[in-house]
């Protein structure tokens, strides 16, 4: 189907084309029913890590069915540190995953890649949580992809780093995925933390109305 060659393409956005996907079962039918796991991938896949993984995956635990591990996956996660990017990402890598297996000269776009690059550089491990990551996408994408890859992921942490009040490189540790909290206009900064045995509190002030959180994780 067209829609989805274009959509491998970066000719039409990331939602119109979900939107299509979701309201017409046929295309994620046609999708399945071209894609061809049966042998081994096609060297435009097999030479790319991530989408030789993928490859496997598809071909081994859900026996070929793209539709499968769409729906009885975990990937791509709907809550993650970038969670609409790298969700962004995760489908458009199955979908070329599966493009590919049949039509390995398609068209694609580096788009998804290069936005879950340049997210995953200027977040960094310490900044993320479901309270702030809206926010964060915010600051991040008033920086365009027409920039140089380099300056724009500098560009894009330093101004989080402003945005979350981080100060002299001092970031949080946290013991499993990072859930900053929000204050009352924008993140809460971050003050410092303590570990007993498997327990770890990070204490954070709100830098408008001065309410402190403490934020316990566990090892």
């Amino acid at each position: 189907m067209q829609i989805v060659f274009d959509f491998i393409a970066g000719d039409i956005p990331f939602d119109e084309f979900w939107d299509a996907y979701c309201a017409d079962p046929k295309i994620g039918e046609w999708l399945d029913s071209i894609a061809d796991f049966s042998h081994e991938p096609p060297p435009v896949i097999a030479k790319d890590r991530l989408l030789y993984a993928l490859y496997r995956t598809i071909a081994l635990v859900y026996d070929g069915h793209v539709l499968r591990m769409l729906v009885e996956s975990p990937y791509p996660p709907k809550d993650s540190y970038t969670t609409i990017v790298r969700r962004q990402c995760g489908i458009y890598n199955l979908m070329l995953t599966a493009i590919l297996t049949r039509y390995p000269d398609a068209k694609r776009t580096k788009r998804y890649k290069d936005d879950d690059d340049y997210y995953f550089k200027a977040l960094g491990r310490s900044i993320g949580g479901a309270e702030v990551m809206s926010y964060a996408a915010e600051v991040l994408d008033k920086f365009p992809r027409t920039m140089k890859k380099a300056d724009r992921a500098a560009a894009g942490k330093e101004a989080l780093w402003k945005a979350f009040h981080i100060k002299d490189r001092k970031f949080p540790r946290w013991a499993q995925e990072a859930d900053w909290p929000m204050g009352k206009n924008s993140p809460m900064e971050y003050l410092g933390q303590r570990r007993d045995g498997e327990l770890v509190e990070l204490r954070f002030r709100d830098v408008d109305t001065g309410e402190e959180r403490t934020v316990e994780q566990y090892y």
